[in-house]
């Protein structure tokens, strides 16, 4: 199983995700805000999977996708938009910095587990 991490600014929805990948034999590992997110990347080159809000305080998820292909790190990396507001234009412009999928909140379990595997 990969080793994913989700930045999630809401609490609630970082557990529940955590809960439901651990439970698939995923290791998790969580973050509240895009400052966090880039440092824990910088630090695990472990980490094969990334869940990653956009709204998130300090550097947004926009910024991170952005960071993250300017220093190389998203090479490799499966890197999920997890967004409840995400606009049509918005999916061309997040694959255009690298992300490789999309997952909408909320989510069911199954969306989830999909979005990490890639199926």
């Amino acid at each position: 199983m990969s080793r994913v991490l989700v930045a999630e600014d809401e609490a609630d929805i970082r557990m529940l995700a955590r809960l439901l990948l651990e439970f698939a034999g995923h290791e998790v590992l969580d973050v509240g805000d895009g400052d966090a997110a880039l440092a824990l990347l910088a630090a695990d080159r472990e980490v094969e999977v990334v869940l990653l809000d956009l709204r998130l305080p300090g550097r947004d998820g926009w910024e991170v996708m952005s960071q993250l292909r300017a220093t190389g790190r998203s090479d490799g990396l499966r890197l999920v938009v997890f967004s409840a507001q995400i606009e049509p234009r918005d999916y061309a412009r997040a694959q255009a910095v690298g992300a490789t999928g999309f997952l909408a909140k909320p989510f069911e379990e199954n969306d989830l587990l999909a979005a990490v595997t890639g199926d």
